[in-house]
């Protein structure tokens, strides 16, 4: 119990406390010292739909990309099967489509992480219907499993689920802390018994609550690693620390909300809940910090000023760089513009526009990058 109080007077009080816790063409390189910059646009690196992918991994390399993040929405890799109420016998899951990605990847020396995420297939919902309501958590098991199969050996790092404090993604609110321990702990159990080596990260949290659709991320960690609970274990904490319209040292005002210029509040809580024995490493360390989404808006009525946004980005980037080892990763969120009317296009947090010029903020972080040590490398 008091281990819990100590979260909740940390968090209180802006948790700004950092305590130390525990083929291709080319061949990869081995590991250097130093945080990892990973790059996520699905629709150019796993579908390709409005930009070629091999000249997106060209320009990866200039901002020393060692890292791929791909979310994996579950119903997707179960094809014709998930508007089904009951799941079919034998064989569900197509993982085409990523393997080409890998494939790809592997020829640039990058390493490719998963997020295995909703929304889920009609027969594995509480609503019989293919979206976010009470995903099962046993059949989400046999899509991690199958994930973990498929790519043993050549896949070494997963999440689960994303941003499952978004109703968005896990639905009602009010049910998603329990919903998402559950599927995590049933991702976490099936992925390491297939390849015990690999990386399970948990969260993949929103950065600020909003009412009725955000619960805060610091309340959502602490209500899945309950006290009442038997303990977790992870091999890190991913997290999108999005900073909008701000400069990118300003701490986010509620203080269970994490923005990239409060992280702190969130080392801070991973390590109270290490050490009372809820959510820690397998080795019993407080988790390491992945930063698996990031940018700031190029376009829309949020955007900001070209100069000003190749600023920030760089900062915001050295702010997470100057946490490692505690931050292992920071990751940019979108490579190319989207085309108008693409779905989810408004989101638009791209470096390059929709022919490939580069902007401002691609260049400000190529040059940033440059004279780095960022984990793998070509």
């Amino acid at each position: 119990m008091a281990a819990l109080v100590l979260v909740a007077v940390a968090v209180a009080a802006g948790g700004y406390l950092v305590l130390s816790g525990g083929g291709g063409r080319r061949a990869p390189r081995a590991p250097a010292r130093g945080i990892e910059i990973a790059l996520d646009d699905d629709p150019v690196f796993v579908r390709q739909d409005h930009y070629s992918r091999e000249l997106a991994f060209e320009q990866a390399r200039r901002l020393g990309v060692s890292w791929i993040r791909v979310v994996v929405p579950w119903h997707t890799v179960a094809g014709a099967s998930a508007t089904r109420r009951r799941p079919p016998a034998g064989r569900i899951y197509d993982w085409t489509v990523y393997d080409g990605l890998v494939r790809a990847a592997r020829a640039h020396g990058v390493q490719v992480e998963m997020a295995l995420a909703g929304p889920a297939p009609a027969w594995a919902t509480a609503d019989g219907r293919v979206g976010v309501d009470r995903p099962e958590p046993g059949s989400f098991a046999g899509f991690a499993r199958s994930a973990a199969r498929h790519f043993r050996g050549l896949i070494h790092r997963y999440s689960i689920w994303n941003e499952p404090n978004h109703v968005a993604w896990i639905a009602p609110l009010q049910a998603a802390p329990t919903v998402y321990r559950r599927l995590y702990a049933a991702g976490w159990a099936a992925i390491k018994q297939v390849d015990p080596r690999a990386q399970v990260l948990i969260g993949e949290t929103s950065p600020h609550g909003r009412p009725g659709k955000v619960i805060s991320p610091l309340r959502f960690l602490r209500a899945v690693a309950c006290a009442r609970c038997a303990p977790l274990h992870a091999d890190g904490y991913a997290h999108h620390p999005y900073e909008f319209a701000d400069p990118p040292e300003r701490s986010f005002p509620g203080p269970d909300d994490v923005t990239i210029g409060s992280l702190p509040r969130l080392t801070t809580a991973l390590d109270c809940l290490a050490a009372a024995g809820l959510l820690s490493t397998p080795a019993g360390s407080p988790l390491p910090v992945y930063l698996t989404e990031f940018g700031y808006y190029r376009s829309g009525p949020h955007a900001l000023a070209p100069n000003t946004r190749a600023a920030y980005l760089v900062r915001a980037f050295g702010i997470a760089a100057r946490l490692y080892p505690r931050v292992r990763q920071i990751l940019q969120y979108l490579l190319v513009a989207p085309p108008p009317g693409y779905p989810g296009g408004q989101f638009d947090t791209s470096l390059l526009t929709q022919t490939g010029v580069p902007t401002p903020a691609f260049k400000a972080l190529a040059a940033w990058a440059s004279g780095r040590s960022v984990g793998p490398r070509w």
